[in-house]
């Protein structure tokens, strides 16, 4: 059964919208305030009287309906991307506060104060802010101090990219010669748009979430992900925005991988997981979840629990999350810049000191 929530939600998608107010202080001149979009009429058609092709009916959902709230939900998130207009400042930012993402909420409910400037927001944003901030710092010191969460002892966080040696497996002459030989076989970008396809169905495999037959796998892996209806060049396999963006990052020479590189791929990978309708063993719900930010802006700590091991583990602390991943994208570099290192084990370094420093507050499949 759906909780309150929605019910609250759904004034985001059917209350009346402010278009005047939209009008006077969207993007442009009359951003979104011709509702009829009249200066593109086809007066040739027939003119439909179905309420479906209506704005507000296009922009309404059932309450019930949890699965067509969050997907309503990350549509108006995309929006506000591009058009930063009143309207969808406080839709969204009421949207985050009721699923807990209070700190975000807070930035965007700001932003919209010096658009309005109105005494009564302001005042209240003064006021929120405090308690929202001060409730932050008293989770923080008891996720660092309070014994009482039963984090394991031998699981407690520390500096894995700080204090982690490299691997010691070099290669031989031998080995490095064959890698290059790969490497020359085709064009990079071929090899590795497979790589990451395989990487992808792996992960899927190793997490539960779905696995295929070997034919099926093999093609997938060939080909990629598309819709069958299409035409597909064999030779070409389809990524989406965020593999063309490592394929980018790939071929800069030296390999330079940035904090702000990855939370640029982080936000293009978790596109459609930015709100949820879930299922929890207290019942379906609805989640919200920052993307391409990390925890540090967003004042979240995370944790893990085993329940078959009795373990629970710590990551790193959220005000300590980006000096930690700056050290990480610095020691990486200088990692994957050696000839001679053995790349598994590079692969295995990189992946265990990323996880124990957990940058956002979910993971994606590079974790």
């Amino acid at each position: 059964m759906l909780d309150k929530t929605p019910k609250i939600l759904v004034g985001l998608w059917t209350d009346t919208v402010n278009y005047r107010g939209i009008k006077e202080v969207g993007n442009g001149p009359g951003a979104m305030s011709n509702l009829q979009l009249t200066p593109y009429l086809n007066v040739d058609r027939p003119q439909l009287q179905h309420s479906s092709v209506t704005l507000r009916a296009s922009l309404t959902v059932d309450s019930s309906n949890g699965v067509a709230c969050a997907a309503s939900a990350r549509l108006w998130e995309c929006l506000l991307e591009n058009h930063r207009l009143p309207y969808l400042l406080l839709r969204v930012a009421d949207m985050r506060m009721t699923l807990g993402s209070k700190v975000t909420a807070l930035t965007l409910y700001e932003e919209l104060q010096t658009m309005l400037g109105a005494p009564q927001l302001a005042r209240w944003i003064a006021h929120s802010r405090s308690s929202i901030l001060a409730e932050a710092e008293r989770q923080m010191f008891n996720y660092k101090n309070d014994l009482s969460l039963g984090l394991s002892p031998s699981q407690r966080w520390r500096s894995t990219a700080e204090k982690d040696t490299f691997p010691y497996c070099k290669l031989q002459s031998a080995h490095i010669d064959v890698i290059r030989q790969w490497q020359n076989m085709h064009p990079p970008k071929d090899i590795m748009a497979k790589c990451l396809n395989l990487h992808c169905l792996e992960t899927n495999v190793i997490e539960g979430t779905v696995q295929f037959d070997p034919s099926d796998t093999a093609r997938l892996v060939e080909v990629g992900f598309y819709n069958q209806a299409e035409l597909v060049d064999l030779g070409n396999p389809i990524g989406g925005a965020a593999l063309s963006e490592i394929f980018t990052s790939l071929e800069s020479d030296p390999l330079n991988l940035t904090v702000e590189t990855i939370c640029r791929l982080h936000a293009e990978f978790m596109q459609t997981s930015r709100v949820l309708y879930i299922d929890t063993v207290s019942g379906s719900r609805l989640s919200y979840l920052n993307i391409g930010i990390t925890r540090q802006v967003s004042r979240c700590n995370v944790t893990a629990t085993s329940r078959e091991q009795g373990v629970k583990i710590q990551f790193c602390p959220y005000d300590e999350v980006e000096a930690d991943l700056i050290t990480f994208c610095k020691r990486f570099n200088e990692l994957v810049r050696q000839a001679d290192m053995d790349p598994f084990a590079s692969a295995a370094w990189i992946s265990h000191v990323f996880l124990t420093i957990h940058p956002f507050e979910a993971s994606f499949s590079l974790y």
